[in-house]
């Protein structure tokens, strides 16, 4: 029988989660230096450090270091005009 309620991740499967996000990460952006990414992630991973649901955390993770990486380009761009 399927059941509804997940078990909470364990730190050990969410940090790896959390590295398999940082490898995406870096292999969409390649001219991005990956030291800044990891610490982009490692960012935004702190500021989850409350969730209690802990099971989208690398997702929101991902979504949030996209975003942040989005929105530096943008200010780039306009400063280039």
């Amino acid at each position: 029988m399927l059941s509804i309620m997940s078990e909470k991740p364990d730190a050990a499967s969410e940090q790896a989660a959390i590295d398999e996000v940082v490898d995406r990460l870096i292999a969409k952006r390649p001219t991005v230096n990956q030291a800044y990414i990891r610490e982009l992630v490692q960012r935004e991973y702190e500021t989850l450090q409350t969730a209690k649901l802990r099971d989208y955390i690398p997702v929101l993770v991902e979504h949030m270091v996209k975003q942040d990486l989005k929105d530096e380009k943008s200010k780039r761009d306009a400063n280039l005009i």
